[in-house]
């Protein structure tokens, strides 16, 4: 089937690409069962979430929906199908299937309500044929629907509702139960965020219904609570929370020093964090970790009293994802009892290393260097618990002049 895209008359070629089981950048989204309107606005909003969204592009293919949406890397890609794939946008409607486009990156020639490229805001808008236009709209309307008499003029202004007065008023009522409210899973992920798209509620209506296309809070700050107020310090959650992302700011709560707030220089990171940290155990705590409502954390201001308990890491040498596509990335995992070294000099033996360790309180239980690499090796400890207090205290732990230990938690054991 051929394809327009961005909105071309001219222009046809087919974009879907087909899809791979291998992560990649670009995703293909079929929403099923859309009962509800979600627009290439509602998209961004919902993997923005995971990572630099790049490009959408939206069509309709075998009467379905579809989407490719390229993100800033693989990675990010990988944990937005994850969390979404077979998750509804709305109760009981617009059903999410994601798969790995075989697309390496995606070509937009146009911005507007069926393409979009967010690293080049100036391109032209493309003006939509009569026939995309109706296509448009038919994508957007219940099952059975007779498509109203107006047209719409996409390509010159934002996204107002894709359902007419009369058409809406003739939804039946589970149609507007189901899309009454986000779906349980989208809304968990973060408070509503207004998006701007109230005019899917038409004017002159009398229902007072509305649907609400407010899905998620984009934040890159994480909640964390439950945390042993004696141990928990700015440092130690820097450097286990730097496990997941690059922290930019931590601030333990004044009056509530079991709860800290923490700052990551981009959402992914923060979403990585609430994957691998919520729930576990953690100076014989079960520490929480959730998304914040804030999306910055503040530093005192002068005069105020903080005690050292809000401190700004954004000059940090410590952050592990500061370049582009960094391999870290690709190397996450949650807590483990095996801890990952590396930047190990050549000159350091497991004796040395060994030893480094049982002086600040942890006996190794096994030790192993990587065969073709002794700049790397693995190291066990008794339990997960005890391995989460080694990484925060070994790692940077100087090893020579100008080599400091780097640490992580370890796919496999020993």
């Amino acid at each position: 089937m051929s394809l327009l895209v961005g909105g071309s008359g001219s222009s046809q070629l087919d974009i879907t690409g087909g899809t791979q089981q291998a992560p990649n950048s670009v995703l293909r989204v079929i929403i099923e069962n859309m009962m509800v309107p979600v627009t290439l606005d509602i998209l961004y909003e919902i993997f923005h979430r995971f990572g630099k969204v790049l490009r959408i592009i939206t069509f309709n293919k075998n009467n379905t929906f579809q989407a490719l949406v390229q993100l800033s890397e693989a990675r990010a890609a990988q944990l937005a199908r994850q969390a979404l794939d077979n998750q509804n946008v709305f109760n009981g409607c617009c059903t999410l299937r994601i798969d790995y486009s075989k697309l390496a990156t995606l070509n937009v020639k146009y911005n507007n309500d069926k393409s979009r490229d967010y690293t080049n805001p100036n391109l032209p808008s493309g003006e939509l044929t009569l026939e995309q236009q109706l296509s448009l709209v038919s994508a957007n309307l219940p099952p059975g629907s007779m498509l109203p008499s107006f047209a719409f003029p996409f390509a010159s202004a934002t996204p107002t509702a894709f359902i007419a007065p009369q058409q809406a008023a003739a939804l039946s009522s589970e149609t507007l139960a189901a899309a009454s409210s986000v779906s349980p899973f989208l809304s968990s992920l973060g408070a509503a965020s207004g998006l701007g798209l109230g005019a899917l509620n038409p004017t002159g209506l009398n229902t007072g219904l509305r649907f609400p296309v407010t899905l998620l809070n984009v934040t890159s700050v994480v909640l964390v609570s439950n945390l042993d107020e004696q141990k928990a310090t700015p440092d130690a959650l820097f450097t286990l929370f730097g496990v997941y992302g690059d922290v930019l700011r931590v601030k333990i709560l004044f009056n509530k020093k079991d709860n800290a707030l923490i700052q990551y220089s981009e959402p992914q990171q923060a979403q990585l964090a609430i994957q691998h940290l919520d729930k576990i155990k953690w100076n014989e705590k079960v520490i929480r970790v959730a998304a914040s409502k804030h999306t910055t954390v503040q530093m005192p201001k002068e005069g105020q009293p903080d005690a050292g308990l809000t401190r700004d890491y954004a000059h940090s040498p410590l952050h592990r994802f500061k370049k582009p596509g960094s391999k870290n990335y690709m190397n996450i995992y949650p807590p483990s009892s095996t801890l990952h070294l590396s930047n190990i000099p050549p000159t350091i033996t497991e004796e040395f290393l060994a030893q480094a360790f049982t002086d600040n309180g942890y006996t190794p239980k096994a030790f192993k260097f990587f065969p073709k690499d002794h700049k790397m090796a693995l190291l066990q400890l008794d339990d997960v618990e005890q391995a989460i207090d080694a990484l925060i205290v070994m790692h940077n732990h100087k090893l020579a002049e100008n080599a400091h230990l780097r640490v992580s938690f370890s796919k496999s054991g020993i």
